[in-house]
């Protein structure tokens, strides 16, 4: 044990003093430390579509549609740049699409089968709303739809289930109404 006589002729212990200055440095460091919460929550706000069909022996009816398994479907977000496709290899009728944060309206290209069936358009038209998520996630954008604009070559209808797009992936927005043949 290291130790000095102070000035009252008292034995102090160098080591104790040691040990409560590094201990006093360590406390110091870590309280200027901050570690940020990660973000667990979703930030991009995503438009949700389900396809369905009617089948042909029946009235439609909210009972008798089913849900249309697209084989291989093909969607393309329309940019300045050209297309951005996305290309679904496994047969599903739930897909989901981005719109534009940086414009109300946005258009996407949609075949059921790759390129073997002619495309079809869907111009979506939407208000923006810049939505705060967390300290640790920050800001996104959410989407109220107003419209769904598209052409008829494998489309027969387009009906908004819930305009409000926002950041939860189990809301489907969107109903397509393909043909059935």
């Amino acid at each position: 044990m290291i130790s000095r006589r102070n000035k009252d002729n008292k034995i102090v212990s160098l080591h104790g003093l040691t040990g409560f200055v590094v201990l006093c440095l360590y406390f110091a460091i870590a309280s200027c430390t901050q570690e940020r919460q990660p973000c667990l929550t979703p930030k991009t706000a995503s438009l949700n579509l389900v396809c369905v069909h009617y089948p042909a022996d029946s009235t439609p009816s909210a009972t008798s549609m089913k849900d249309t398994a697209l084989p291989k479907a093909l969607f393309g977000a329309l940019t300045a740049n050209g297309a951005q496709y996305v290309y679904y290899k496994n047969i599903s009728s739930n897909f989901t699409l981005s719109l534009s944060p940086d414009a109300d309206s946005c258009s996407w290209v949609v075949s059921p089968d790759s390129l073997a069936h002619p495309l079809d358009t869907l111009n979506f038209y939407y208000q923006r709303k810049l939505q705060f998520l967390s300290n640790a996630c920050g800001y996104t954008y959410f989407y109220s739809l107003s419209a769904v604009h598209t052409t008829h070559n494998n489309i027969d209808s387009v009906l908004i289930t819930n305009p409000s797009v926002t950041n939860d992936a189990n809301t489907k927005q969107l109903k397509i109404f393909i043909h059935p043949n």
